[in-house]
C-alpha cells in the first residue's frame, strides 16, 4: 500500500489575546497582558515551561503595545525612546549581558517597558554582570504552572483546531488518560497523530492515538 509522505507545513496558530485559553494556572499572566499598560514595574518576566502560552501572550502583547522584538545582535540605540521591548526566551537564546543591561536601563530612563519570556525566573539566568543581576532581581515574575485537566483538554482541542482537524471528544478523552501531562507533551502527541494521519490517509481515532503514544519519540508521563 502506498503511503503519503507528510509535508512539514507550518500550522498557523492565532496569537490574538481573545484566543488565549485562560484558567487558574495562567490567570495572573493573562491579566497582566490584558491590563497593559497598567503594570507593576517597567519590566516584567513571564515564566513557564515549553508550550505553556508564553509565546502567545508575548505576541499578543507585542501587537497591543507595538513592541520592538529584541534580537541578540541588535544595537540598543536602535530602540526608540519610550518604545516597549519584547525579549523572548531570554534565558536560552543567548542575549549578551551588556545588551540586556543597556536595554533595561534605556527603557526605564525613557519610559519604555520590557516583557521578558523565559522558562526560569530572571534570578536563575546565566548572568555574570553584577549590575544586570541586581536589576533582574527586581523584576516581577508572572509564572504559568503545569496545566490542570481542564486547560490541558482545551490545549489539545486548540492544537487540533490549529491544524484544521476536528476530533471526536472520545478520542481526546482517551488521550487525556494516557498522555504526558504537560504542554510540550500535548504538542508532540498532536503533531505525531497529525503526521501519521496524513501519511496513511487515516482518520484521527483512538487506535491512531495509541500507536503514537507507543512511539518512543512522543513524550510519556513518567
Amino acid at each position: 500500500m502506498s503511503r503519503q509522505l507528510p509535508l512539514d507545513l507550518t500550522h498557523a496558530a492565532s496569537f490574538d489575546l481573545a484566543d488565549f485559553m485562560v484558567s487558574s494556572i495562567n490567570r495572573q499572566a493573562f491579566d497582566m497582558i490584558a491590563g497593559w499598560p497598567d503594570w507593576p514595574a517597567h519590566a516584567v518576566a513571564l515564566v513557564g515551561p515549553a508550550g505553556c502560552g508564553k509565546t502567545h501572550l508575548g505576541a499578543a502583547w507585542a501587537t497591543i503595545s507595538d513592541a520592538v522584538r529584541a534580537e541578540p545582535d541588535m544595537a540598543p540605540e536602535s530602540v526608540a525612546a519610550g518604545a516597549p521591548v519584547l525579549i523572548e526566551d531570554a534565558d536560552r537564546v543567548g542575549f549578551d549581558d551588556t545588551l540586556l543591561f543597556h536595554l533595561f536601563n534605556w527603557t526605564r530612563e525613557t519610559g519604555g517597558r520590557i516583557l521578558f519570556t523565559a522558562r526560569t525566573a530572571p534570578t536563575r539566568w546565566p548572568v555574570t554582570l553584577p549590575d544586570l543581576k541586581s536589576r533582574l532581581a527586581t523584576v516581577p515574575v508572572m509564572a504559568i504552572e503545569a496545566p490542570d485537566d481542564d486547560l490541558l483538554r482545551m490545549i489539545v482541542t486548540k492544537l487540533f483546531s490549529d491544524r484544521q482537524l476536528q476530533v471526536d471528544p472520545a478520542v481526546i478523552d482517551y488521550m487525556m488518560m494516557r498522555m504526558d501531562r504537560s504542554f510540550d507533551g500535548a504538542r508532540q502527541l498532536v503533531a505525531a497523530m497529525d503526521a501519521r494521519s496524513l501519511a496513511g490517509k487515516r482518520e484521527i481515532t483512538k487506535h491512531l492515538a495509541r500507536e503514537c503514544l507507543d512511539e518512543p519519540t512522543v513524550a510519556k508521563e513518567s
